[in-house]
């Protein structure tokens, strides 16, 4: 196994009981092993955000250092704008100096063909030095064929991991059970070398008279070889501490004060403490040994004879479970618990007063998975309020319009889950931030949502503002847009992508006002957020990526602003998840500074797809369309300059720009990192392609040209 490690991918795929985990662990805690970043996953690792998350704190505990962006250097040349988490792993990974080994146990529970597809990506991406191993009870949905082809995956199967008849002896001895040679062999031909079932038979042949009558006795499939050594097991145990383990089998991860709440006890840390002395497949979670899990094969079975044996308390142990896990704050658990247990209206409940924390974590492919489970059966105001929020934030726009028709009536309903005031509060912040129905309409519900959304320490009140401050800028009413902006980033509970959408509208509503400085804090300061509450991953970055591009380009950084323009591009084509208003204004501002800085092939390509999205509105777009016509005449005078003279350079356009202040031409050397004799050169060029024949005459001529 030590060398399997260190082919670039390995794959350990065998059923429960293998010892697969154990395995990998122990060659990892070889002494010449590299170091290792481990990820256990489970079923809410579907979902990109956490899954992504979860490797990224691995293998930072590992040392393996995520850059972060400092807002401080975000206008530097040596800095670009992050990539989304995946992307920024692998270039972690890239840059390690050390050989590291990267372990995904449980990938089984990893199901999404978009997740398989990412962990591809990032298999293609695997630096010589970084080592992949795959712990699974299943092949997984991985196209690794041209891995093998190339001798680059080592695999690690049932075959490899069954125990030898030398290995079985030594488990069997540890016990104290001594068997003829003849039995020996007959426990390993019936197990087939299954470590799990060997190690249940060990256990049940420890102080019977006759172990070797009962190898004698017991046949079938491994499975049933599992069971029924399982129930031999839980049978040589006190029936309390037999129905503990039954009891307790319903839960994926328990603690202490979670038994106890479970069972009406107060005795579960000692009944803990005597499971793990006896071995019984008690797995700690943490380092403290406060949370446990039973071995699954041992949980599936005890699970299974507790259905059998105890069917009616079976929905009540998922009711208590999932009241504690709910006044504990733990959402996912408690739904799943609430599901489990039959009762639908509690999980639909949490699903709908925790949508919103979800998605602004960065995980609305949770919230989407819940619904799934819930259906359609759910037909309350608050489940169509959430229902069309998701849909509206994966760009479904049907299914969006389809719950808010329902929910016309009832606009008094109220107050919602998520905090919202009412029915009529929800539609009107919806209406107003995603703007399906238009300019005018967008204005409207906005106006309508600030007026019922008024108290500042909601997250509502912040996307009520944040809508109303959306539709001024798209009007072209720069003045009264601004304060809503920011009354909606500085509100307590804004969420992380509301603060980013309004301050990248504040940065292009200050960038038209001309104040590039404050223009140049907004990008930052929706970086910042960006960074912070782990966004870089979800299409609404490209938001922060386009301010981020403009203050760059603003600030000369022309090779800096095109990298950061092409990420903002690249995350926006992620998916359709902004809806209508999203890619309109990065077509529109992408558009703008691909022409300032002379990429006009790349300008036009934008505003064709822009000329085509806005086309959908006719009334209230005037400020829009002047907006894409002044992008359209930037271009059409970069082709009248190019027929008429000889045209400029991205560094003499940054010069030209630096131009416009008060700046000393050795100033700007130091601004753009250029010796003051270059920077000489490239203005006498500005001064002779623009025909000038001074400064202010030069950026006369080049505002006349709409070139700054």
């Amino acid at each position: 196994m030590a060398v399997a490690i260190r082919s670039p991918v390995t794959l350990v795929a065998a059923p429960a009981g293998y010892g697969k985990t154990t395995v990998v662990a122990q060659a990892l805690q070889a002494g010449d092993c590299p170091g290792s970043a481990w990820v256990s996953l489970d079923a809410g690792d579907n979902d990109p955000a956490r899954l992504w998350t979860h490797v990224a704190a691995a293998l930072e505990r590992a040392g393996c250092v995520l850059p972060l962006v400092e807002p401080s250097r975000v206008l530097g040349r040596a800095v670009d704008a992050p990539p989304t988490l995946l992307v920024t792993i692998m270039a972690a990974l890239a840059a390690m100096p050390d050989d590291l080994v990267l372990v995904l146990d449980d990938f089984h529970f990893v199901q999404s063909p978009e997740r398989h597809g990412e962990v591809e990506a990032l298999i293609q991406a695997l630096p010589e030095k970084a080592h992949l191993v795959i712990i699974t009870r299943s092949d997984p949905g991985l196209r690794l064929g041209r891995l093998r082809v190339s001798h680059d995956l080592a695999e690690l199967r049932a075959d490899d991991l069954a125990f030898t008849r030398e290995e079985a002896r030594d488990l069997v001895a540890r016990t104290g059970v001594d068997l003829a040679d003849d039995t020996l062999v007959e426990l390993v031909e019936r197990t087939e070398g299954w470590p799990a079932a060997l190690y249940l038979a060990a256990l049940s042949l420890a102080d019977r008279p006759d172990p070797d009558d009962f190898v004698h006795r017991f046949s079938g499939s491994n499975r049933f070889i599992g069971d029924y050594l399982t129930e031999e097991v839980l049978s040589r145990h006190p029936e309390r501490l037999r129905d503990f383990i039954l009891d307790v089998s319903v839960l994926d991860r328990f603690s202490a004060p979670l038994c106890d709440h479970l069972l009406g006890r107060g005795d579960s840390a000692t009944i803990l403490n005597d499971l793990e002395r006896a071995n019984l497949f008690l797995v700690p979670l943490d380092a403290d040994r406060t949370w446990f899990r039973f071995h699954q094969l041992f949980a599936a079975v005890a699970r299974s004879e507790l259905e059998l044996s105890h069917p009616d308390r079976v929905p009540d142990l998922h009711g208590r479970a999932a009241e504690w896990f709910s006044a504990h704050g733990l959402v996912p658990e408690a739904i799943t618990h609430w599901l489990a247990a039959g009762r639908t209206h509690d999980a639909s409940a949490l699903v709908h007063a925790n949508w919103l924390g979800f998605v602004d974590a960065g995980r609305a492919a949770t919230v989407l998975g819940w619904l799934d489970v819930l259906g359609p059966g759910d037909d309350s105001p608050p489940a169509h309020v959430t229902a069309a929020w998701m849909a509206s934030l994966v760009g479904d726009e049907h299914t969006a319009a389809r719950h808010l028709r329902a929910l016309e009536g009832m606009d008094d309903y109220g107050p919602l889950p998520d905090g919202s005031r009412s029915v009529e509060s929800a539609t009107t912040q919806l209406r107003g931030l995603f703007g399906y129905g238009g300019p005018l309409d967008m204005m409207a519900a906005a106006r309508r949502a600030t007026q019922l959304e008024t108290d500042g320490r909601s997250a509502q009140f912040a996307v009520a503002q944040a809508a109303l401050g959306h539709a001024h800028y798209v009007q072209g009413e720069l003045d009264q847009a601004l304060p809503p902006l920011r009354a909606a980033t500085r509100a307590d509970r804004a969420p992380g992508m509301i603060r980013i959408l309004t301050l990248s509208l504040e940065c292009f509503a200050e960038g038209e006002r001309g104040n590039t400085t404050r223009a140049r804090e907004c990008a930052e300061q929706a970086m910042e957020v960006l960074d912070s509450r782990g966004l870089g991953a979800t299409p609404q970055a490209s938001w922060a990526y386009v301010a981020l591009a403009q203050a760059q380009a603003d600030a000369g950084k022309s090779d800096d602003a095109m990298r950061t323009l092409e990420l903002g591009l690249s995350t926006r084509r992620l998916d359709n998840a902004q809806a209508v208003w999203g890619p309109i204004h990065h077509l529109l501002v992408s558009a703008r500074i691909a022409a300032r800085l002379g990429h006009d092939v790349l300008a036009r390509d934008l505003l064709a797809e822009l000329r085509q999205r806005m086309s959908r509105f006719a009334d209230g777009m005037t400020a829009m369309q002047a907006r894409a016509d002044a992008v359209r005449k930037l271009v059409n005078d970069h082709d009248a300059l190019e027929m008429i003279g000889e045209p400029l350079t991205e560094r003499e356009l940054d010069v030209l720009r630096l131009l416009q202040g008060s700046m000393s031409l050795h100033e700007i050397s130091v601004e753009l990192y250029l010796s003051p004799n270059t920077v000489k050169s490239h203005a006498r060029a500005v001064y002779r392609k623009l025909g000038a024949h001074s400064r202010a005459d030069a950026v006369r001529r080049a505002r006349h040209l709409t070139l700054i």
